[in-house]
């Protein structure tokens, strides 16, 4: 391999990919070439995934076809960078924020990228090299691992984002529909946020058990009882004050509203539950968070208040991704975060 090439997951059909020698790419002005070190498999990489369709390979941006494919949960080292950028930041270990926007409208000049009528994702991770928005690329706190680094933009920055946007107060009760990696971190946000009561719905068992390790306080299998009558019985039949739901399934929305409380709050990372017709309850979206917030929650991070480790099931080369992939998205039972090592 050249010092112009490097190699990259490359997808050959639903569910498979071949490592190959693809262009390495050159920072633009104002960018960094990041050497990638770790790239963790996010659930919105899976329908790509497993996709049959072959795309355009050229196309960049969100595009599962291309190299490196939509991998955008990543960390690794400034190796170069473009005119506009102090080159003392060569060999700074980073993670990238991957939602970046125009960078001319309001909502960009506040750092709030997802509000970007133009917002777009830093991805192509599956691979040796990305380039990134120098600014897009923060620096890993001591003591954090790759692997954790990885994380934070969605594991934490995601949930966060979420319960901030549900203005919990101190002592209200909360449920959190799904306990996958973003489900325990709205667990951890609520924990955070205040909460008194904290609830987890999940029909696995390993990410119940996590749950109550990160603070939730009751975990309930739907599969063997009825969830919305469950957190009814734990506040006196009127419903949890927040649901947080990271769920995309019809039914599971449905239920997370059916247990909210009236004039309750729910916000939604996943999955749109119907409308409740007159019903005083209020649902609003959240995606991602706002990148001028990550000063903050990275601080609960090293002060250990909010914990990445626990999610890491597996960690494979990227020689080894069909596997990686292979596990995330088959063996829900035994794997959360699966990490794909460039390095």
């Amino acid at each position: 391999m050249s010092s112009d090439t490097m190699r990259a997951a490359v997808k050959t059909g639903a569910e498979t990919a071949d490592i190959v020698d693809v262009p390495r790419p050159v920072p633009g002005r104002l960018e960094a070439l990041v050497r990638v070190h770790a790239c963790a498999i996010c659930a919105s990489d899976l329908r790509g995934w497993a996709s049959p369709d072959i795309g355009d390979r050229d196309r960049g941006g969100w595009n599962a076809s291309r190299p490196g494919l939509t991998g955008h949960e990543l960390s690794g080292v400034i190796e170069a960078v473009g005119d506009g950028v102090t080159g003392t930041r060569i060999g700074e270990s980073v993670w990238i924020d991957p939602i970046c926007g125009c960078e001319q409208c309001p909502a960009c000049a506040a750092k709030r990228y997802s509000l970007c009528p133009d917002a777009g994702a830093i991805c192509g991770g599956y691979a040796e090299y990305v380039t990134t928005p120098a600014h897009m690329a923060l620096p890993i706190p001591h003591g954090v691992s790759m692997n954790v680094a990885s994380m934070i933009s969605d594991m934490m920055g995601t949930p966060m984002g979420a319960t901030r946007r549900a203005s919990i107060e101190t002592g209200e009760t909360v449920a959190v529909w799904g306990l996958g990696p973003v489900g325990l971190g709205l667990v951890q946000g609520a924990r955070i946020d205040g909460a008194a009561t904290i609830v987890g719905v999940d029909l696995h068992a390993n990410r119940r058990t996590l749950a109550i390790e990160l603070g939730a306080t009751h975990v309930v299998d739907p599969a063997a009882e009825n969830p919305v009558a469950a957190v009814r019985a734990l506040t006196d039949g009127r419903g949890a004050d927040v649901v947080l739901h990271s769920v995309a399934a019809a039914e599971a929305s449905r239920q997370a509203f059916d247990a909210l409380r009236l004039e309750g709050r729910m916000v939604t990372v996943a999955g749109f539950p119907p409308a409740g017709g007159q019903m005083p309850k209020t649902v609003i979206g959240n995606w991602a968070c706002y990148h001028a917030d990550f000063p903050e929650y990275v601080d609960l991070l090293t002060d250990g208040a909010f914990r990445l480790d626990p999610y890491v099931t597996h960690t494979y080369p990227m020689a080894d991704i069909v596997e990686a992939f292979h596990v995330r998205l088959h063996r829900p039972d035994e794997s959360l975060k699966v990490i794909v090592e460039m390095v």
